[in-house]
């Protein structure tokens, strides 16, 4: 019995396992054809042929979504970069990292697969989403930094320039009417996601401009996706390094490891930023 059929994956703050391929007996783990992932013990003994036909997708999504050509494209421009011919893009994007000493293979990111295939990603004038520079939420902030005697100061000219809104006060009032809206974002001091989902008076319609960036960003996020599945192939089944071979010669396979942190992981289980290498 393996670890596999105990628990799913390892919780937020547990250490990532070592890869099934370095543990004794576990050198025969059925890996899915899709997604490159470990297929648990309950999948592959849950049917009753399954000594003649072993299961090759972990799940139905997987078997309806086969690799395709992207697939095969992300796969060469992986091999491109682990033989080192894309230079110019790992040096952008492993730009002060060190590497390990007397270890010559090139250590691939997931990223730079990704900007080889779909180009960078980095929008400086992006101003939503999860990223650094992104809009800031919840209620204006229109008060000049002050110090504490500062504070203890009133300011009767700049008192009546402008109405001060108080949001608790108006979230009060609504409740007490029977009405039961939340506030303004522009007004509120919480978050417009916190309490669940909206109610139907407090939701906003989408505009086109949201639609394709919504849009826009579940595309980036299936990219993303397909580039991190393409990677835990190689790692699970190898990649194809002689493509261009003709005759009798059957395909050549190099398998890859999966690096997160400097260590050597279960691909599966890679979550961030996770490269991959050469195995030896």
């Amino acid at each position: 019995m393996s670890w596999m059929d105990s628990w799913s994956r390892p919780s937020k703050h547990q250490a990532t396992p070592p890869p099934q391929y370095l543990l004794p007996g576990c050198e025969s783990t059925p890996y899915c054809h899709s997604c490159g992932r470990v297929i648990g013990a309950r999948k592959s003994h849950a049917s009753p042929n399954s000594t003649a036909t072993p299961v090759k997708y972990c799940s139905t999504k997987c078997r309806n979504k086969k690799p395709g050509k992207v697939d095969r494209e992300i796969e060469d421009a992986f091999v491109t970069l682990l033989d080192g011919s894309a230079a110019t893009v790992l040096q952008s994007i492993n730009k002060g990292s060190k590497k390990e000493k007397g270890d010559s293979r090139i250590l691939v990111p997931c990223v730079a697969a990704e900007t080889l295939m779909f180009g960078d990603r980095h929008d400086p004038e992006k101003v939503f989403g999860r990223k650094k520079n992104r809009a800031r939420r919840g209620a204006p902030n229109e008060a000049v930094w002050k110090s504490v005697d500062m504070e203890d100061r009133p300011e009767p000219e700049a008192l009546g320039d402008y109405e001060v809104v108080d949001g608790d006060m108006v979230a009060r009032m609504s409740i007490r009417s029977g009405t039961r809206i939340r506030p303004p974002q522009e007004v509120s001091e919480v978050n417009g996601g916190v309490g669940g989902e909206k109610e139907k008076a407090e939701r906003i319609e989408e505009t086109d401009g949201m639609l394709q960036r919504r849009r826009e960003g579940q595309q980036r996020a299936n990219e993303r996706e397909m580039v991190r599945c393409a990677a835990r192939r190689g790692v699970a089944f190898g990649f194809v390094i002689n493509k261009d071979s003709e005759g009798d010669n059957p395909e050549e396979r190099r398998k890859c490891e999966a690096v997160m942190l400097g260590k050597v992981v279960e691909s599966s289980f890679a979550k961030g930023d996770w490269s991959i290498r050469w195995r030896e």
